[in-house]
């Protein structure tokens, strides 16, 4: 009885090293950012323009060998797709998912942070605005699930030895927005912009 004490006794102290080693590796944070979102039409001569759309997340990031981590959360992401003859505005729940490779070092308040993966996305609200400013609801016309193909990289700097703050840039492809199926209105996506990633290291 007395060694199986002992046993239990012992894997509960591994267990608890266990866990507090990944709750050092653990952080959490809030990212804003601003994407210059382009909606393109295939086969189309339409003239569409870029517009920066905001993209706010809570995220948790966990380092799990070295320099590598993961990286997810939810939020919300617009993007709109303008024109000279209207504009669509899609509204979105994102998580993102990815893999980012970088470290900052105890000794260092710079690292080099780069990163690849997907957003998903979940339609909450689309509208079409045509020029007189009438507004018509595009849901049925639109897909619910949305996802797109990312990398980025940047910086990252050291604000304290909890607190950190990322500068990154990114680009991004996406699937097809709209359920038509005439290449005329297939609508896809790509995106570039910034991200600022404020994180707190448990």
């Amino acid at each position: 009885m007395r060694n199986h004490k002992y046993c239990l006794i012992g894997i509960i102290l591994i267990t608890g090293l266990k866990l507090a080693n990944a709750q050092e590796n653990l952080s959490f944070g809030l990212s804003t950012q601003m994407q210059n979102t382009r909606l393109m039409v295939n086969a189309s001569s339409m003239n569409v323009k870029g517009a920066f759309r905001p993209t706010s997340i809570l995220f948790a990031e966990y380092n799990f060998w070295r320099k590598m981590s993961v990286h997810t959360g939810f939020g919300y992401t617009m993007m709109t797709q303008n024109s000279d003859a209207f504009q669509n505005d899609f509204h979105y729940l994102a998580m993102p998912l990815y893999f980012k490779h970088g470290k900052l070092k105890d000794d260092k308040k710079i690292a080099f942070k780069s990163f690849c993966g997907a957003n998903l996305h979940y339609l909450l609200d689309a509208k079409h605005t045509y020029l007189s400013g009438e507004e018509t609801d595009i849901m049925k016309h639109s897909r619910k699930f949305h996802w797109e193909l990312v990398i980025g990289g940047g910086l990252e700097f050291k604000l304290t030895e909890k607190l950190s703050l990322e500068a990154l840039t990114s680009l991004s492809l996406g699937y097809m927005l709209t359920k038509y199926n005439h290449a005329y209105m297939d609508v896809h996506n790509y995106n570039s912009g910034y991200m600022l990633n404020l994180s707190y290291k448990f």
